[in-house]
């Protein structure tokens, strides 16, 4: 049994002109349809059924670039078309894919492919009772089936609209209607590409989705589609959010507690951070004295603390604390946009449940965990409110708890397994001496970056400090992030203004020119030709498409040369 797939598209239609061949993030409408469904059911082949008529033939130029198939048949008759595609290739079973479907749903497709595999029935459709959104409908019909109801249809209605004689007459055939069952929020949504406002609108889908729109599941385009935009709050005034993690640098001295937020005030950073802990409320006075003799060394006081987050507020800088136990939340929590989780707090999930109940973005740090850890403790915040499956409210931070580290020990690359493991935002934390590993991971796409500060290293005993960075540190820093986020762009690879406006799309491409004269009526071969600059007339791409053409008049070395003006290819 031999299944295949359709794509049904014009390039020119009413509302929409060449809707099919526009470009959405450097790939085009057809081409993400195609990523799409190869992804769904990689071992089915794929042609895109156009017309005969000229407008369409920059349909066939694409597919014929991109080494797709193509066949070419009625315009109106669409449904006609539809058959003898089928037919041309010997299928049994044919889907059909409309050309508005960007978001045609992979999981559906495959489902929907092993009912038909069965053999049982005539039609298979996920049409009736659109319990899936438009633009994500799929239709595959038994071939010999539709030859034969189709046959003595003639109104205009049913043959341009491939289906609809099928569900006016629902009694013929033997059919299975497929259900959205997995993703009830779906259910009427609009995701077909219709006219500019849709456009618009699946343009923002894909910029938010990340690099791989082909990938993007049903729930995930819901939910970008209906979720609430806001922005995200780890963007900060260079690219990512910097913050100047002052927390025990201050020794529990308030006075050198306030030198450090106004160098740090000063330096730039976007965020200024403390640490806010008691003794007895972090360790063990019997399990580990010195550790709990330590931390009460470097207490400040409720006021003091909220003197300082004053302090950073009224300069227009973001106050930030790790708060390491509740009590100390109720009275700090006014004073901060988000929350910051320490490594150590990773897995102290009471704690975590009620930041998450308190409904503020986070920040979790990723130190000493297993990736299952990270994942565990992701969704126990989760659990407590879905927002926390959006990047713009749980940012997670790759870490290592030592100070310093080694290079090897910064492990930026976990970022990408973070990213891709939760669909959330990233981060890095730093331990390192200097400031590479923060420029790195700005190269990386970290979206918020963690560093210890310190009004000076020298003479400095506590740990914290070797790994800190200083004011004038900290603002060249600022500079060569800002730097690094104009190098990175934003990921779509389209030709860019220096390009354009430069004319180097033409000037430094080629064209297909003829070498020597050839004489009108003379069949083109390819020692005729040769390829140049600029990319005048016939692209180079199209270089086989002048070989065994017909000159239509007399044609001169090296002047550019045009398919139906200066010659026309064999058919």
């Amino acid at each position: 049994m031999k299944t295949g797939i359709i794509i049904l598209c014009r390039h020119n239609s009413t509302r929409f002109p060449g809707k099919i061949l526009t470009e959405l993030r450097g790939r085009t409408v057809l081409g993400l349809i195609l990523d799409r469904l190869h992804r769904a059911a990689p071992d089915l082949p794929v042609v895109v059924a156009t017309s005969t008529e000229a407008e369409d033939d920059p349909i066939a130029l694409y597919c014929r670039r991109a080494d797709v198939p193509c066949f070419r048949g009625s315009l109106n008759d669409v449904a006609g078309r539809f058959l003898e595609c089928a037919e041309a290739n010997g299928w049994d079973y044919a889907a059909r894919i409309n050309g508005d479907n960007v978001f045609v749903d992979g999981r559906t497709v495959s489902d929907m492919v092993a009912i038909v595999e069965t053999g049982m029935f005539d039609l298979v459709t996920n049409v009736p009772g659109r319990t899936f959104p438009y633009g994500m409908s799929v239709e595959i019909v038994r071939t010999d089936f539709y030859r034969a109801q189709m046959k003595d249809v003639s109104d205009p209605r049913h043959r341009e609209h491939v289906t609809s004689w099928l569900y006016d007459n629902p009694g013929v055939g033997n059919r299975y209607v497929y259900e959205n069952r997995r993703c009830p929020a779906a259910t009427g949504l609009d995701l077909a590409l219709d006219d500019a406002d849709d456009l618009k609108r699946i343009r923002a889908i894909l910029d938010a989705a990340g690099p791989d729109p082909a990938g993007l599941a049903m729930p995930a385009i819901v939910d970008l589609t209906t979720r609430e935009a806001v922005p995200s709050p780890w963007r900060g005034a260079a690219g990512p959010l910097l913050i100047a993690e002052i927390g025990g640098n201050h020794e529990g001295n308030f006075e050198v507690a306030k030198a450090l937020a106004e160098a740090a005030i000063g330096s730039g950073a976007d965020v200024v951070k403390f640490q806010i802990y008691t003794g007895a409320a972090l360790v063990s006075p019997v399990e580990s004295p010195d550790r709990h003799a330590h931390f009460k060394r470097f207490e400040l006081t409720p006021d003091q603390h909220i003197e300082l987050a004053k302090m950073c507020r009224n300069a227009g800088v973001a106050y930030l604390s790790s708060v390491w136990d509740l009590e100390s939340l109720d009275w700090i929590d006014p004073y901060m946009d988000f929350y910051k989780v320490g490594s150590g707090d990773l897995t102290a999930w009471p704690l975590l449940r009620e930041f998450a109940r308190r409904g503020k973005p986070i920040l979790l740090s990723t130190g000493l965990a297993t990736l299952d850890e990270i994942l565990q403790t992701v969704a126990t915040i989760q659990a407590v409110d879905d927002r926390y499956r959006r990047p713009e409210w749980l940012c997670v931070m790759q870490c290592t708890s030592m100070y310093p580290i080694p290079d090897s020990d910064a492990n930026l690359r976990v970022m990408d397994t973070l990213r891709a493991a939760t669909g959330l935002a990233v981060g890095y934390s730093d331990h390192t001496i200097g400031s590479a590993a923060l420029r790195a991971a700005t190269a990386m796409g970290a979206e918020a970056l963690e560093f210890h500060f310190t009004l000076s290293r020298e003479n400095k005993t506590f740990r914290d400090h070797l790994v800190s960075l200083t004011a004038d540190e900290v603002r060249v820093l600022k500079d060569e992030i800002a730097q690094i986020c104009a190098f990175r762009g934003n990921g779509e690879k389209v030709p860019q203004p220096s390009e354009v406006e430069a004319g180097h799309l033409v000037s430094f491409r080629r064209g297909a020119f003829v070498c020597r004269p050839v004489a009108a009526g003379a069949v083109i071969a390819a020692d005729d030709l040769c390829i140049l600059r600029p990319a005048h007339g016939t692209d180079a791409r199209d270089f086989g498409q002048l070989v065994g053409a017909r000159a239509l008049h007399e044609l001169e070395p090296f002047r550019a040369i045009e398919i139906g003006v200066d010659y026309e290819p064999v058919q």
